[in-house]
């Protein structure tokens, strides 16, 4: 396993992470003994990092986990969220610590090492469900969250980057708060690293993870198996109506030339190709079973993807994957 700084949180982490959404049955089912299993095996294979969330299986991410770590005695990082609801923003402190006293039990831990901020970020409050403007993350949000941090039940707070307004993201970004940032990033949408090709029909992610570079912020790769669609088969059937997944998967189909030598899976490639690159510090994709626990582990001692499938990879990225 390799290992690397959070950022200025000086907190070391596995770059292969772990995902909570597998055990918690966001990404196909699995059950809690074999979610168990897996993080035990990822504990074995020197797997440090593990970020979970209430929101995944209702609380089952966190259950699981918790229950895998007692009596563990290796050294990790535990990072989790809170994510407000409309009705919550007259109290966001209370929330906030509701939220984070009911992680921590089925953590069945202290505290935490990382919080992220779970909403959607636009430039005005609640212009999608349940989303937060700028003002409330370094406002309101922002208090409550030093509030916990103060008493000790978080080290380290930051945010989660997804499906967000970018001038709001990158403000908030802008302004030094928080410590970290979870970055979307896979071998479909790079965006959080650099500017869209022209053209493209991607979602612009605002060239994050440079800014948050800039500001030396812990950057978590996210979705780097583009929630299912860089895998060799779907673990669940696609939504009705998403055409992100539709787009991903036709996408998806067109890397088979990336499966050469060593990496012999869509899965793995997308893994290599996420630890190519050094600005991301971890990268969490969902695990669920033992088996994708030892592939995701084992993507470490892949080679690079080679600079002959890296250039085509190019071409098609520029051309949207298109003919």
């Amino acid at each position: 396993m390799e290992y690397a700084q959070l950022g200025r949180t000086g907190l070391t982490v596995s770059r292969a992470g772990f995902g909570g959404g597998g055990i918690g049955q966001v990404w196909g089912p699995t059950t809690e003994r074999e979610a168990i299993a897996s993080v035990h095996r990822a504990l074995d294979l020197g797997i440090t990092f593990f970020d979970v969330a209430p929101a995944y299986g209702d609380g089952k991410a966190e259950e699981a986990l918790g229950k895998a770590l007692e009596g563990r005695t290796e050294p990790v990082v535990v990072a989790t969220k809170v994510r407000l609801g409309a009705d919550e923003m007259g109290d966001v402190s209370g929330a906030v610590r509701r939220s984070v006293d009911t992680s921590l039990r089925r953590l069945r831990r202290d505290s935490v090492d990382v919080l992220h901020v779970h909403n959607r970020f636009t430039a005005t409050r609640g212009e999608v469900p349940n989303s937060l403007s700028a003002d409330d993350v370094l406002g309101p949000v922002l208090d409550a969250y030093r509030e916990v941090q103060h008493a000790g039940r978080t080290r380290f707070i930051g945010l989660s980057a997804m499906d967000h307004h970018v001038p709001t993201m990158r403000r908030i970004l802008e302004s030094g708060e928080y410590d970290t940032v979870l970055a979307y990033y896979n071998l479909l949408n790079r965006t959080a690293q650099e500017p869209p090709p022209s053209g493209a029909d991607l979602f612009d992610n605002g060239q994050i993870i440079p800014l948050a570079k800039s500001h030396n912020m812990g950057v978590i790769g996210i979705r780097s198996h583009a929630a299912g669609a860089l895998t060799d088969a779907l673990d669940r059937p696609p939504r009705p109506g998403d055409a992100l997944m539709r787009k991903d998967l036709a996408s998806a189909a067109r890397l088979g030339f990336l499966l050469d030598g060593p990496i012999r899976t869509l899965s793995q490639a997308a893994m290599v190709f996420c630890l190519m690159n050094p600005d991301l510090h971890t990268t969490v994709p969902g695990v669920k079973n033992t088996a994708e626990a030892e592939e995701t582990a084992g993507c470490v001692d892949l080679p690079p993807i080679p600079p002959e499938h890296l250039a085509r990879l190019q071409a098609l990225y520029q051309n949207d994957f298109r003919d």
